[in-house]
């Protein structure tokens, strides 16, 4: 037999993992918990560990601005690169 162990879901949460396991076809809390832990488990420890950056000051115009001293290309904003999911990986036995 295999060791096993328990984890308890907060009961607040637990609208949200019933609703998981509705849309996804997963049958249990068990195999939701290993199918996140197998394959998120990896991207969390290192969103965790990513040290916090201070976002950039914002942009801001002087308050009296003739139309001549305007600037002719506004600044640019790049979006944040998102980090890629890992491809889904089948649990054997589940």
């Amino acid at each position: 037999m295999a060791n096993q162990t328990r984890v308890v879901l907060d009961e607040a949460e637990r609208p949200k993992a019933e609703q998981i396991l509705e849309q996804t076809g997963i049958k249990t809390f068990s195999q939701l918990f290993s199918i996140f832990l197998v394959n998120y488990g990896d991207h969390l420890v290192s969103a965790l560990k990513a040290s916090p950056s201070a976002p950039p000051p914002p942009v801001t115009m002087p308050q009296s601005v003739s139309p001549s001293q305007v600037p002719k290309q506004l600044p640019v904003i790049h979006p944040a690169q998102t980090a890629q999911p890992k491809q889904f990986k089948p649990m054997g036995g589940l």
